[in-house]
This record gives C-alpha cells, structure tokens and sequence, in this order.
C-alpha cells in the first residue's frame, strides 16, 4: 500500500489517519451503551441527531475546509467514504486526523459510504503482511469535507432505507433494523 504523504496519492488525500482503539467501547461491541455515548469524545450529534463517530482534525485543517467543531464532515479516499462528526481541537499535529477504529456500521450506499463510523469502508485492502492477517486500520491517506444540508437531503432520497433504519441517539442503531422480515 502506497499511504505516504510523500506519494501521488497524497495530492487528492492529502490527510494521513491515525486510528487508535477506541476507549468508550471493544471494537463494535459496547458501541451501544448509553452512558457513554453521553461523553464529549465518544460521539458527536449531528444537526440531525444522529450521533456521529468523532473525527479529530486540528483548527489549521478544519480552517482550510470550512470545517467546525460539530459539523457532519465526510472522510473518504477512492475506497469510499465514511460520515462523522468533527472534533476540532490541537491534539492531533497539523495533517492529521484521527478515528477510533470498531464503530459499528450502518452503510447508507453498502460497501461504499457508512454513516455509523466504521472506518473499514476506507483502510487499505488486503492483508496487513505475508505473515499476519489482518487489517490496517491507521497509517493511510485520505481527506475531509463539510457535508451540506443539501448532500444530506440528496442521500435521503436517494437512498430512503438507509435512513429509515430504526435508530436510538441514547444506543444507536437497534439490531432490529437489519433482521430480514422484521417489520
């Protein structure tokens, strides 16, 4: 995997991921449990209430992209795209950003763009080296951009069932929603 910020890549993903195990949850599990969906950096609300995993960008990176303390931002590489909410403070450097890896998933395109936070719909493919299989999920190139009311309103229509999913702010998305034949 080329994920340098000295490689071509990096001119259309010019921001490096850290993704660090998460501290509010194991991977997807307790990713629900609301007393700790109510701390500062465990979820961010979305003007549409929706609790968004937080994507840590400094102020000089936010600045550049319009971006501010709260807004739903897209991070995205030719992989795909994942929805989150922005967390803008100086604890990661310049050209960085950062998001807990294990959120669990709830892919308004499948495969292509998540707005739950799981950020496998971008990390490299493949396995990690000839002897370890596994997944790298930090170390590798992507960028950042506000989303709009109206990109918003454009994945409504566009993509109905995804948004029609039966979700709790206070838990997340219920299990329910993809049982096949639930009603």
């Amino acid at each position: 995997h080329d994920e340098r910020l000295s490689s071509k890549r990096a001119a259309a993903y010019p921001l490096l991921v850290m993704s660090n195990h998460g501290r509010w949850r194991v991977h997807a599990q307790c990713d629900d449990i609301s007393w700790t969906r109510e701390a500062l950096t465990c979820k961010v609300k979305g003007s549409d209430g929706y609790m968004y995993e937080p994507c840590w960008i400094h102020p000089k990176d936010a600045e550049k992209r319009g971006i501010k303390d709260g807004d739903v931002v897209k991070v995205y590489n030719e992989r795909g795209g994942v929805l989150c909410g922005a967390l803008v403070w100086e604890r990661v450097m310049p050209g960085v950003i950062s998001i807990d890896h294990g959120a669990r998933a709830d892919f308004i395109i499948p495969g292509k763009l998540d707005r739950g936070g799981a950020i496998n719909t971008i990390v490299p493919e493949g396995i990690v080296s000839k002897h370890c299989a596994g997944q790298t999920t930090g170390g590798f190139l992507a960028e950042v951009e506000k989303v709009s009311s109206k990109q918003m309103e454009e994945w409504r229509e566009q993509y109905p069932d995804a948004f029609k999913r039966e979700y709790d702010p206070a838990s997340g998305l219920r299990f329910n929603a993809w049982v096949e034949g639930d009603k």
